[in-house]
């Protein structure tokens, strides 16, 4: 589980990142919405984390 909530959390906010910077390198449009919910998913993600650090040991 714990791999899995790094994997997501990196992932998610990684893209959150990397996603409007390629789409306006394109000139194509941004997806705002989907950026916010990356980034939320990805913080979300290390709060689990952080909230369960103990179980994961």
């Amino acid at each position: 589980m714990k791999t899995f909530l790094t994997f997501l959390a990196v992932t998610l906010l990684n893209g959150a990142f990397l996603y409007p910077l390629f789409f306006a390198g394109s000139g194509r449009r941004v997806i705002w919405p989907l950026v916010a919910v990356m980034a939320a998913g990805g913080v979300y993600c290390i709060y689990l984390l952080f909230r369960n650090r103990r179980s994961f040991r």
